[in-house]
Parts: C-alpha cells; structure tokens; sequence
C-alpha cells in the first residue's frame, strides 16, 4: 500500500496508490466498469481518461451472483480531475442501463439515485450535465445540440423545480438532488455523495448511508479530495477502507490466503480508491504531483500549471488541494489518541444501578450540541460515551426530558461561564436537574483528569469517531497554572471531547444528590 507507480512522459498515472485489490481478474464478465466506458464512447460521446476508466473497472466488481461487491466505494482525487465527468457518466448509465438489468429483484420503478452534497450545488453539477444529455423539452437551441436523441427518448420528465430537481426515465427510474442535511427519505438503489470532506458531523452520512441497504446489489460513492481535522466522516471512511487494504495484503499478499476464502472471513464490501501523493513529500515533487493528478498530461493540465500554483497557496492548501494529501495542522494533542484508541471496548456498557452522569457543551460557533454520559461500569471501571449530537441547541431541553424519564439520571454538568453551553444553566435548574457547574479552577482539572484517566487507562468507550477525531485536533491553554480546554485554538470541533470529559469529572469528584421523594400515588384523606 502506498507505493508509487511508474512515471511515464509526464501524463497522470491511472493507477491509484492507495487501493482496494480485486478478488479474481477482472473482465467484461466480472466488472461492469467495461459497459459504462462502452456507454460512454459509443452513447454520450465522451472518451473517459485512463484513469477513470480504470476506476470503473476495479469500482464495479461483481460477486459471483452479479451484485456488486463494493456497496461503498470512497475515491479521493486531487481537485480538478474531472471528478464530475465521471460522476456524470455513471449516474447516467445507472439512470438509463443499470436500473434496467434485474428488473425480478430491483423494478426500475424502485429504482432511485440519490445525488448529494453538502452543498447543493455541488450535487447539481453532474446531474446538470445528464439533464443536458436527456432533457426531451431542451428550453435552448444551445441545449437541443448537446442533447442525445437516443437519451431524449428514454426520458419521461425532467423537473427543475429548486429543491425538487428530478429526472424520470421512460423507465420510471428516478435521479433526484439534495443537499446532504435534506437526504433522508425512501430508499434508494444508487447513491452520489459529492465533496464528501465537507461533511463535519455525521448526520447526512447517517441518514443517507442506510438507503441503500434495503436494496439488492445497493451502493454509494463517496468522491473527495482530501479531508482536513474537521472531516469526521470521510476519515472514518478512509479508516475503515484501509483496514481492509492492510488485511488483504498481510493474509493474501504476504501468506498466500485464497482470495475469495480472505473474503469469506473478513468485510470487504467497501473500496478505497485514493490517488495523493505521498506523505511529507516536496511540494514540487513530479512523482506525487504525478500521482495524486491522474489528469495531468490530458486537457489542460501540466506539471508546469500545477507547480505555478506553489508560491501562489499556503502549503496546507496545496497539500490539500493539488496533492491530495491530509492536512490535519501540525496539532499536538493534549490526550494521546494511540492511547485512548487502545482503550475501545465495544461491550462496554454502564449497568442499570450505577449512577450516569450527563453533560452538555456547544461549540463555539453555537451551530452544534453534544451529549455525553459518564458512569461506572462496575469493575473499577468507567464509561464514557456521546449519546446525541444535533444542530442548535432548542433540542436540547425536550430530549433531556427524554431521557430523565427513560434512565432516571438527574445530574447534568456544564460549564457555567464563558460558552454557548452556559446558556442552559438556568433553565435545566428550573427543570429539577441537579447542575455540576464548572468554572474557575476546575476548568483545568476537567481536561487534565480526562488526560490522566486515559493515561492510567480507568476508562473505556465504544468505538465512536466523533470523539477520537475531535481528540486528534483537541488542545488546551493555560489558566494560571492548569490546562483547560479551548475550543477557539483546536483546528475543529472538540465540544464532544468537552462533553465527556465534564460528565467523567463530576462522576468522580461531585457528590451525587439525594433521592428525591417520591409523592404517593394515592394521596392520604384525613377525616
């Protein structure tokens, strides 16, 4: 993994140096990739480049029973690629080939593309670009000599409604956009996530990443350039892809493992296809430039072109943008991450009887809340874990009810001054809740006592992203002589971090309250 290939006459190489290796070779039989650049020549006009041929290849392997065997497929790529020609070629073909190929186990009536991205906008592009292949009513003379006759008959409807953007095959399979917040809905066969580095918490990826798998042969591409501190999700992605890729090539590769018996015992239904140069490599590097630009030496774009961008960028952003690289700033971490990943329990739980205590923190720019809990486990041990996280903070007092009356738990600890989270104090006072304040000097002794907690290992959690990313890029300032917490100087979102190491702190140094007495149901009649 991670080795370049073989520079040859300054084009981009087609060959990713991160990727994903197919469990038999690949064919016209066992990858569908050969039809869409078929489709593509001989339907739409369109040669696709070396590299996006390649892509489709590998990308659309099938099992044996002809369902895909990728049902997510991540592709990171420099900017200015042609990302959005390819996005565009295969939702096409999904639209007007694919939706048509098993019509006894997926009707093209239940046939729908999801196109999404952070910003709409962006989801737009390639779907505009179909619309223009298709639309049978083109409003221009412009538009009726791009249009394809053959597309133009396979088309029912083309809506373009703002917010309401659709394509009907004659089919009656459907492509429709939506920003990532707006995507859940019904089911859907096919799913485009675009600029899937935008996307900093997890709700669009929760609620789109399960549409597809109410469907035979389903799957969702997650196309990107590189992501930075506050791209949970494509990092959890590309985490997760990679581990696959090392599994593969330390049983296959290194100790002979049969393919398809590695594939037997091991998830490998998600692929990573990542051209980036390497790590640390010099900016003006021809190798890496080279290979994290597989369009360079067609169209436009040159060496000389990409490197006259050097002097006009900071390094971050060109590492980001031009080399397709991760740049997370130079962040050292007040927690040890390697540490506190090798605390991941995922059975960990806190039992019925053991006190839990909540706690509440908003980032900075108040657009998002966190709740997490703390509580014993009952081996000496103690749980931490987020246990919601939304946009805003109006949500905030009817879920807390929610879960007072679903756990019992009555104790909530925030910090009482100087942050958005400040803000509930009084209210949850109001509601009955017993507040832990944090100010002054426990400040310090909240995100120090998380630190030793990790380092003494009396802690455990399930694997949740959200915290190990905001630990990646949490760090403190000094309070006189004590470390706390500042959410202005960590290169993204911490108040999860924030969260559970509140709840954890006031688990263990703040007195739990007395029970409140329970009023009779049946109130006494004095005669």
């Amino acid at each position: 993994m991670g080795v370049l290939c073989v520079k040859v006459d300054e084009k981009g190489y087609a060959e990713p140096r991160i990727w994903t290796k197919p469990l038999r070779e690949l064919t016209p039989e066992t990858s569908l990739g050969f039809e869409v650049i078929d489709y593509a020549r001989e339907v739409l006009h369109v040669e696709l480049r070396p590299w996006q041929k390649w892509l489709l290849i590998h990308a659309l392997e099938l099992n044996e029973d002809g369902s895909y065997r990728f049902k997510k497929v991540i592709v990171l790529v420099a900017r200015q690629n042609g990302k959005t020609m390819l996005a565009s070629v295969l939702s096409s073909w999904w639209l007007f080939v694919d939706s048509q190929r098993h019509p006894e186990r997926v009707p093209p009536v239940k046939f729908k593309i999801v196109g999404t991205a952070q910003n709409l906008d962006i989801a737009r592009e390639p779907w505009s670009q179909v619309r223009l292949w298709c639309n049978p009513e083109p409003p221009s003379e412009a538009e009726s000599e791009v249009a394809i006759a053959d597309l133009q008959e396979a088309t029912n409807k083309v809506s373009d409604t703002n917010g309401k953007e659709y394509i009907q095959a004659a089919s009656l399979a459907h492509y429709e956009i939506r920003a990532a917040k707006n995507a859940r809905g019904k089911p859907a066969a096919r799913v485009l996530m675009d600029e899937l580095r935008e996307q900093e918490n997890w709700v669009a990826w929760n609620a789109t990443s399960q549409t597809t798998k109410s469907f035979w042969s389903g799957q969702l591409w997650g196309i990107s350039n590189a992501g930075d501190a506050k791209s949970v999700v494509l990092a959890a992605q590309r985490k997760a892809a990679l581990k696959v890729v090392a599994s593969w090539e330390k049983l296959v590769e290194k100790r002979g493992m049969d393919p398809f018996e590695w594939a037997d015992k091991h998830d490998n239904a998600i692929g990573i296809f990542e051209w980036s140069g390497r790590d640390g490599c010099e900016l003006d590097s021809d190798e890496d430039l080279l290979q994290a630009n597989p369009s360079c030496g067609y169209g436009g774009m040159t060496l000389k072109s990409l490197k006259s961008d050097i002097d006009g960028m900071t390094e971050a952003s060109f590492r980001t943008e031009v080399l397709c690289q991760w740049v997370t700033a130079d962040v050292d971490p007040y927690v040890d991450v390697e540490t506190w990943e090798s605390l991941t329990d995922n059975d960990s739980r806190i039992p019925e009887d053991e006190r839990v205590v909540l706690a509440i923190d908003t980032s900075e720019d108040r657009k998002t809340t966190y709740i997490a809990v703390a509580g014993a486990r009952g081996d000496g041990l103690d749980h931490v874990e987020v246990i919601a996280r939304r946009d805003g903070n109006l949500w905030v007092s009817k879920y807390l009810k929610s879960v007072q009356e679903a756990w019992g738990i009555d104790e909530v600890a925030l910090q009482s001054k100087g942050c958005p989270a400040g803000d509930f104090r009084d209210m949850l006072e109001e509601e009955g809740w017993t507040v832990h304040a944090i100010e002054g000097s426990k400040l310090g002794s909240v995100a120090g006592s998380f630190k030793d907690a990790v380092l003494d290992g009396t802690i455990r959690h399930t694997d949740q992203p959200v915290l190990t990313q905001q630990l990646k890029c949490a760090v403190t300032r000094k309070l006189g002589e004590v470390d706390v917490w500042t959410r202005r100087a960590s290169q993204g979102q911490i108040s999860a971090v924030v969260a559970a190491s509140e709840a954890l702190w006031a688990l263990r140094n703040c007195e739990r309250p007395k029970p409140k007495a329970k009023p009779s149901p049946y109130p006494l009649t004095i005669i």
